[in-house]
């Protein structure tokens, strides 16, 4: 079983890339592949609450977030210095997640077949 992980660093609006992201991990869970997700810097504003986005491409992946776990999917990774720097919390977000430190990263990825990002 390949362990792939994915890191969001990018906000949510600007494109499909988020959406493309999602299909790609969801795909690979399918095919029972081990799939996490991290999100760092502006990637951590994927989990924000209320959000309305006009970007069609980008309508669907708040409720992705939500439904992780029906894939086998666990809850992100969330970097607590992202976290910190944007002046939010855990409980500032959508859906619990995981909170890593920044200096445990690079040990976090050599646990990783793959890590791809959006």
């Amino acid at each position: 079983m390949m362990r792939c992980l994915f890191v969001f660093r990018y906000g949510p609006v600007g494109g499909s890339r988020a959406q493309e992201t999602f299909d790609l991990m969801l795909t690979l869970a399918a095919f029972d592949q081990k799939v996490e997700s991290l999100l760092l810097d502006d990637g951590v504003l994927h989990l924000l609450p209320g959000q309305q986005v006009q970007d069609l491409a980008w309508c669907h992946v708040p409720a992705l977030w939500q439904e992780l776990e029906l894939y086998g999917i666990e809850p992100p990774l969330v970097e607590h210095e992202s976290l910190l720097e944007r002046g939010l919390d855990r409980s500032s977000l959508l859906i619990p997640v995981r909170v890593v430190q920044r200096d445990t990263l690079p040990e976090l990825f050599e646990n990783f077949d793959r890590l791809m990002g959006d």
